[in-house]
């Protein structure tokens, strides 16, 4: 059955608007009458009917909660550097998005070049948080990740009970923490060409710990994928 993001459920209605409601009525083709699950992006989820239709809207009747939980317990935080190729950053929101990331921070680096030019932020924003929103109605995820605006990595302040940091020229293996017991963990990686030396030990000053993921040199949004998929199996749900 199809799911789509709405609004609050007040008096036991909803609305599907802007694009949900577009996808419903022109893509998908579904009319009044037709049963569809939604999902808030706070943690509920219901089974809904149509029962009402506009160009721009579409009314729904909540016919029950569903008691679903497919969000991972473990309060995980992303911090990627902004890729001067656009998709490489979308790519990494998708996945880790799927893989469970409840905090997504962009971050700009000294080769962050592009990001470094950019005034206004919000058309991007909007983009980032329409990726999470679609990775999560595929996932069946019920919350959404949070997108925040970009930061510079100087302004980073963390307080997850586990910081680690993407270092390629040494660090320690997630292996090496697999003792550690932590229900909030962070993990940061650079953009193309990785972060420069001040840079790690700026972030090792803050507490975080460089992490080394092998011999192999892994893209920007491949090893954000790979490091997401490392913690949430030995402090999150996977596996």
């Amino acid at each position: 059955m199809r799911r789509f993001k709405i609004d609050k459920v007040r008096n036991g209605e909803a609305y599907l608007r802007g694009q949900e409601a577009r996808h419903a009525l022109k893509v998908l083709r579904l009319k009044k009458g037709d049963e569809i699950i939604v999902f808030d992006g706070e943690g509920k989820e219901y089974l809904a009917v149509i029962s009402a239709a506009s160009p721009t809207s579409v009314k729904l009747k909540i016919l029950e909660e569903t008691n679903v939980n497919r969000d991972s317990p473990l309060d995980s935080t992303l911090y990627m550097g902004i890729t001067n190729k656009v998709q490489k950053l979308e790519l990494a929101i998708q996945k880790t998005t799927e893989l469970g990331v409840k905090r997504i921070v962009p971050v700009i680096c000294r080769r962050s070049s592009t990001a470094q030019l950019i005034k206004n932020w919000e058309g991007k924003l909007r983009r980032w948080r329409e990726i999470a929103v679609n990775a999560s109605k595929q996932c069946g995820r019920t919350v959404i990740p949070e997108i925040s605006k970009p930061m510079k990595i100087e302004e980073i302040e963390d307080s997850s009970d586990l910081s680690f940091v993407l270092w390629e020229k040494g660090g320690k293996s997630f292996k090496d923490y697999q003792s550690y017991s932590a229900s909030s963990v962070s993990f940061l990686v650079g953009p193309e060409g990785g972060l420069e030396k001040e840079e790690i030990e700026f972030l090792k000053e803050r507490g975080f710990k460089p992490i080394y993921l092998g011999k192999r040199i892994l893209r920007a949004e491949t090893a954000a994928i790979a490091g997401m998929t490392l913690i949430q199996y030995i402090w999150g749900d996977l596996g």
